[in-house]
């Protein structure tokens, strides 16, 4: 049996439409806690004392390299005071400073475990 072109558009169309359903329906029911995470994790600053590397390395211009110097500097001197002390790191300058600034603050350092690069 051959289906006919307007046929074939609509059987198309008909499965293109439950799978949009389908979809759609997995996202709505997403836990909301993944969701509550992601947004945190794309709107909060992360503290530069307990960051994790992973966590580094999701900022703008900051990869692998950077994210174990940052935690190597962050070991050496028993945590940042100030946000601006990321420029006493080697390939960090005003300006990827500038682009991480309100991705990133300073809490109290911690002593837990100072060598942890967690």
């Amino acid at each position: 049996m051959t289906l006919k072109r307007s046929d074939q558009i609509v059987l198309i169309s008909l499965v293109a439409v439950l799978l949009g359903a389908a979809l759609g329906t997995q996202v709505a029911w997403a836990p909301e806690p993944q969701i509550a995470q992601f947004v945190k994790k794309l709107t909060e600053p992360i503290d530069l004392n307990t960051a994790t590397l992973d966590e580094l390395i999701d900022l703008p211009g900051i990869g692998p390299v950077l994210a174990r110097r940052i935690i190597e500097y962050r070991q050496a001197h028993g945590g940042f005071k100030a946000v601006e002390e990321l420029l006493e790191i080697r390939g960090i300058g005003p300006k990827r400073l500038e682009h991480i600034r309100g991705r990133v603050r300073v809490g109290p350092p911690s002593f837990a475990n100072p060598h942890s690069s967690r």
